[in-house]
């Protein structure tokens, strides 16, 4: 094989190797925004909840909510929807 068409075949595999780690990557980021935003997600929830735990019986009467409605939600896992 002469030296252009081994250099040719390198260059071909660098190219593969290249488009592998750029997927790659691109998967990573993908997953890095999803669990981003998951946590996120769970931050929100675990502070409308505590914030939720502090109202008082007139303000929950005034948004349709019981104390039983807000035991039952707070007792749930951030986790939980």
């Amino acid at each position: 094989m002469s030296t252009l068409k081994a250099k040719h075949f390198h260059l071909i595999d660098d190219l593969d190797i290249a488009a592998l780690v750029f997927a790659a990557v691109e998967r990573i980021e993908g997953l890095a925004v999803k669990v981003n935003q998951k946590a996120r997600l769970w931050q929100r929830r675990s502070n409308e909840r505590r914030l939720l735990a502090q109202m008082n019986d007139h303000i929950l009467n005034d948004i349709g909510l019981t104390r039983a409605d807000v035991n039952t939600e707070t007792a749930k896992y951030f986790w939980q929807h």
